[in-house]
């Protein structure tokens, strides 16, 4: 049964020598970016081309004029903010001092009703009379009290025979003990079915109260009151009382305040007049009363404050985005007008370094026309002197190839004394062939890269690259020259024992050679329909090159696996241990 072999072990020197070839290349390409990067940096710090010292000008022209347009919409919105805080808080006022003629005019009433002189003479069913027609039309209504809370007089009939007790004792008891009106906090009337308050008038008798009159209003009628009120919109207003429930909410619409309805009886917030979709700062100021002790706080979103300064700002930002992009293509327009010859002198330079062929640029400025004409005639030189370098390389790798096949021959001749020594002679001549043509492929451009088909195909044209028993595939890769000669190396002894051993051993096998490039490079080299695979026992040259020498060369890893349907061997190795170094001009 045949088995893979390789040469002897005395080859593994040349594994350590591609490590240290292999590993400097890398080293002086990452610290050269690194540096270049650098120097680029700071090359641009130091001398901004022409266009950024014109966009620069601009610029300074400009930004102050804009920030000088942001001061200025600064102090108006907190003029705008002053401003809104002394109106808030003169409405609050305001609204406050209505209520307060409202509960006072109630008061009067009171005052004129219970110095009536049907009381003391007792005639109730004529004051009763007297009181209901001077409350027609004003929605409020009238209860007359005596110190045991029973109403004696009301201008609402009873719904029963009995005499109805007072539903707010200690309004009534507070008038009784003081001799003086008193008004009443807001309360839920079950008859009437509203939140309504009451204002007690003392009906006083020499120096005693005998009865107090109470006057009772829905607190739905100070909406007449204040709907005059011209406000924007999304002003509100809020009143409590001094027990901290909602006398009355409303809110600005279509310029006048409107009633608000829905809103929490005990503690009630200005936000809930407002709405809960509203944003909760506000600017808002509250007015105690000093006749019913009840709170008006009137508020307003600082949105709504804020509008117009919103609307500079966005206009300040829309001209000043149109102003500096105006600005900015000036500066541009006018740099390039300028510093497009310089710039074409520069791109001539850049051919030059390249290598490339650079004639001479069309202006009308007589110092650069000069100066072109000279950079021509160095591209001219350059030429001819790369030309003649090309030449010379080419010598010298026919001289190489030479000496590969005089050491070959030599140690052919040697190895005729031993089968042993014709064996390994024969193996490191087709290796010395392979690194020929790796360097004949290197030398044709320039010693700079190899793309990996063309590496593939030089490599196994003598194993029948060409034949329908070999099949590669895989992006466009580019090698560097040690990566080149590391896997064309290790491609020519795969081939070696495939041919000797594995799948090109009979025409029914076949070889599938495949790769990818991303973050890392994969080499794959898989055999089927060859003889079975059996592992070697031993190693030697073909295994060192298979396996040491390349993963050591390319900083990777190598995985063999003797599958009994054919060999799988598989590289990995970093890109950049295989990516060719960019040019430096």
């Amino acid at each position: 049964m045949p088995t893979r072999q390789g040469i002897a072990e005395g080859g593994e020197a040349m594994a350590f020598e591609a490590d240290a070839v292999h590993a400097a290349p890398g080293e002086r390409d990452e610290g050269g970016r690194a540096k270049i990067r650098s120097a680029t940096l700071s090359r641009l710090l130091r001398r901004p081309p022409l266009i950024a010292h014109l966009v620069l000008f601009a610029l300074t022209v400009l930004v102050p004029a804009l920030l000088f347009s942001a001061f200025l919409i600064l102090q108006f919105s907190e003029q705008q903010q002053q401003i809104a805080a002394a109106q808030v808080n003169d409405t609050a006022e305001i609204v406050s001092n209505a209520v307060d003629r409202e509960i006072y005019g109630l008061i009067t009433m009171g005052r004129v009703l219970a110095a009536s002189p049907a009381i003391p003479n007792e005639r109730l069913d004529a004051f009763q009379e007297r009181t209901a027609a001077a409350l027609r039309n004003t929605q409020t209504s009238a209860e007359l009290v005596d110190r045991s809370m029973q109403v004696v007089v009301a201008t609402q009939p009873a719904q029963s025979s009995v005499p109805p007790t007072f539903d707010d004792s200690a309004t009534i008891e507070r008038a009784f003990s003081t001799m003086r009106p008193v008004v009443s906090g807001v309360s839920f009337r079950k008859e009437s079915g509203n939140f309504v308050y009451h204002v007690a008038v003392p009906v006083v008798e020499g120096s005693t109260a005998r009865y107090v009159l109470a006057l009772t209003k829905a607190a739905t009628s100070f909406e007449a009151v204040i709907a005059d009120r011209n406000l924007p919109r999304e002003w509100s207003a809020i009143i409590k009382d001094s027990e901290g429930h909602r006398v009355f909410a409303a809110v600005t619409s279509g310029g006048k305040m409107q009633s608000r309805q829905g809103i929490s009886y005990d503690n009630p917030s200005i936000i809930e007049a407002i709405g809960s979709g509203t944003r909760t700062d506000l600017i808002e100021a509250s007015t105690v009363s000093s006749l019913s002790g009840w709170t008006t706080t009137v508020a307003v979103p600082s949105a709504v404050i804020d509008g117009p300064t919103y609307r500079s700002w966005i206009l300040l930002f829309g001209a000043g985005f149109l102003l500096l992009a105006f600005s900015v293509a000036l500066g541009i327009i006018f740099g390039r007008r300028i510093a497009e010859p310089i710039l074409s002198l520069a791109q001539q330079a850049e051919l030059i370094g390249k290598g490339l062929p650079a004639t001479t640029i069309s202006t009308d400025i007589a110092e650069v026309g000069q100066v072109s004409k000279v950079l021509a005639q160095a591209s001219r030189e350059r030429r001819e002197a790369e030309e003649q370098n090309r030449f010379l390389m080419r010598e010298m790798t026919h001289r190489a190839k030479n000496q590969y096949a005089l050491v070959a021959a030599i140690a052919r001749r040697a190895a005729k004394e031993s089968s042993d020594t014709n064996k390994f002679l024969a193996t490191l001549s087709d290796a010395l062939a392979s690194l020929a043509r790796s360097a004949d492929l290197l030398a044709g451009r320039g010693w700079q890269s190899v793309d990996m088909d063309d590496l593939v195909a030089m490599q196994l044209k003598p194993f029948g690259a060409d034949t329908d028993q070999i099949e590669s595939c895989g992006p466009h890769t580019p090698l560097n020259a040690a990566a080149a000669q590391t896997i064309g190396l290790a491609l020519h002894e795969l081939a070696t024992n495939a041919a000797k051993y594995g799948a090109l051993s009979s025409s029914e096998g076949r070889v599938r050679i495949s790769w990818s490039l991303g973050d890392e490079f994969t080499l794959v080299w898989r055999e089927s329909g060859g003889p079975p695979v059996i592992e070697p026992k031993s190693s030697g040259f073909g295994t060192l090159v298979t396996q040491k020498m390349t993963a050591r060369g390319l900083g990777g890893q190598v995985d063999m696996n003797y599958a009994r349907d054919g060999v799988v061997w598989t590289l990995t190795a970093p890109s950049d241990a295989i990516r060719p170094q960019p040019e430096h001009s």
